[in-house]
């Protein structure tokens, strides 16, 4: 489970809401969280589109999971819906070294992102990626072992 948020900024083609992640949501590397610092920023767009929607809606979970609360793992190709990264500064509350896919911001909404990522008036709202355990993933078959 990853607490985070997401920030609405104005881009060339309208308004649009980011997620933002501590975590490369697509890497198959577990994230080093030994030093507790967080060095760099990923973001996200769209990962409540209408194809998650469908797969969700055919999920059987319990509803209160099914809001904008929650974003489940069901699976999705992070990759897919990868903007880019920050290097962060917080401690001086500064971003650098944008590094992203092409042709996803244009350059004045990079800088746009990265002058709203530490306004506390921007418009955001909290959110929690969360992996749930399907009945599927369970290993239900007889143990092959005598105990």
């Amino acid at each position: 489970m990853l607490n985070s948020s997401t920030i609405t900024i104005e881009t060339e083609i309208g308004e649009q809401e980011i997620y933002i992640s501590p975590f490369l949501l697509q890497s198959e590397e577990p994230p080093n969280l030994k030093s507790g610092t967080i060095e760099k920023l990923y973001f996200y767009k769209d990962l409540n589109d209408d194809a998650y929607k469908a797969t969700l809606a055919l999920e059987p979970m319990r509803h209160q999971f099914k809001t904008d609360d929650y974003i489940l793992n069901l699976g999705q190709n992070f990759e897919n819906y990868y903007l880019g990264s920050f290097h962060i500064d917080f401690k001086n509350r500064r971003c650098r070294q944008w590094e992203g896919k092409p042709n996803m911001l244009t350059e004045q909404d990079v800088k746009n992102l990265g002058e709203n990522l530490f306004n506390p008036n921007v418009k955001s709202r909290q959110f929690t990626l969360f992996t749930p355990t399907r009945p599927s993933d369970f290993n239900t078959g007889r143990l092959k072992y005598k105990i």
